[in-house]
C-alpha cells in the first residue's frame, strides 16, 4: 500500500506531540458526530471499550512477538490502536507500515490510516488514504463524508462541494451533511443554495444545529442586510455564549457602522472569552 519515509515519520510524530491542541473542525463547521460502523466483507468494526481495545492490542503484540512476519498480527495491532483512539494513532500508523512492508493487501487499512492521519492533523496524507480506499469502495458513506470534511477544513471548497453532493444523492435525509453543504455554499457565494440547504436542515432535524444562526447571518450580511445579520448573530451567541464567530462578526458590523459603544461591549465579551478559553 505505502511506505512511510523517515520524513513522514518525523512529521506525524511531531503532529502527535501537538495533538491535544489541534482544532480539528472549523468553529462554524459541524463535524459528523456519528459514523456508522465500517461494514466490509460482511463484518463490522464496532466501537469497543478501552479495556477491550487494550486486550486486542496485547493479543496482537503477542502474535507479532512470536512471528515478526505475521501480516495479520500487524494489521490487528494497527486496528487495535485505531480502536484505542487518538492516543494510539501514532503506534497504529507504525503497525500499518509494518503490515504493508510485509505485503498486506487488505484495502480496508486505507480507511483506518485516513482517519488516523486526519486526527493527527495531517490532511494531505489523510486525503491520499481515503482516495485509495474509495477506489475499492466508491460509495462508502463514512469515507466520503470524512474526505469531504477534510477538504472543507483545507479550504478546498469545490472538492468538498462535489463530495457532499454525491453523499446527498444517496442519503438525502442526512441533516448534518446538508448543514456542511450549506456552509460550503456560503463559502462559494451560492447564497440561495445555502439558504435552501439550511431550510432542509431545519425540516429534517426540527432546528438548526450550533452555528446555524451564524450561517444564516452570513447569508444576510453577504446579501447586504446588516440588520438581519446582527439579529441572527445575536440569536447564535445568545444560545451559545461561547460562539466566537458570531460575536466577532457582530463586532465587525458595529464598528463598520461606527456604533462604538455596542462594538466595545462585544469586544470585551470576545476578549474575556478568548482569555477563558486559553486558560481552560
Amino acid at each position: 500500500m505505502r511506505e512511510l519515509s523517515r520524513e513522514r515519520r518525523v512529521i506525524f510524530w511531531d503532529a502527535a506531540i501537538s495533538l491535544g491542541g489541534i482544532l480539528l473542525v472549523a468553529l462554524t463547521f459541524r463535524a459528523y458526530q456519528y459514523f456508522r460502523p465500517l461494514q466490509l466483507h460482511g463484518a463490522a468494526l464496532l466501537p469497543v471499550a478501552p479495556a477491550e481495545a487494550d486486550a486486542r492490542i496485547s493479543a496482537a503484540k503477542s502474535a507479532v512477538a512470536d512471528n515478526p512476519e505475521d501480516i495479520k498480527g500487524w494489521s490487528d495491532l494497527a486496528i487495535g490502536y485505531y480502536q484505542k483512539g487518538p492516543d494510539g494513532y501514532v503506534d497504529g500508523l507504525n503497525a500499518l507500515e509494518k503490515a504493508e512492508t510485509l505485503g498486506s493487501t487488505d484495502e480496508t487499512l486505507f480507511y483506518y490510516a485516513g482517519v488516523m492521519y486526519d486526527a493527527l492533523g495531517l490532511p494531505d496524507y489523510a486525503i491520499n488514504e481515503f482516495r485509495k480506499f474509495l477506489r475499492y469502495f466508491p460509495d462508502h458513506y463514512e469515507s466520503l463524508v470524512r474526505l469531504a470534511n477534510v477538504y472543507f477544513r483545507m479550504g478546498r471548497y469545490d472538492e468538498a462541494d462535489q463530495l457532499y453532493r454525491q453523499v446527498l444523492k444517496q442519503w438525502p435525509k442526512d441533516p448534518t451533511v446538508w448543514f456542511n453543504f450549506a456552509v460550503v455554499a456560503v463559502k462559494k457565494g451560492k447564497l440561495d443554495e445555502a439558504r435552501a440547504a439550511l431550510e432542509r436542515v431545519h425540516s429534517l432535524a426540527g432546528q438548526l444545529p450550533a452555528g446555524g444562526y451564524f450561517q444564516e447571518g452570513e447569508i444576510a450580511r453577504l446579501k447586504g442586510n446588516e440588520d438581519a445579520a446582527l439579529s441572527l448573530y445575536a440569536q447564535e451567541y445568545q444560545r451559545n455564549p461561547s460562539d466566537l464567530p458570531s460575536l466577532e462578526a457582530a463586532e465587525a458590523i458595529e464598528r463598520h457602522r461606527k456604533n462604538y459603544k455596542e462594538a466595545k461591549v462585544l469586544h470585551k465579551r470576545i476578549t474575556d472569552l478568548k482569555h477563558s478559553q486559553s486558560n481552560g
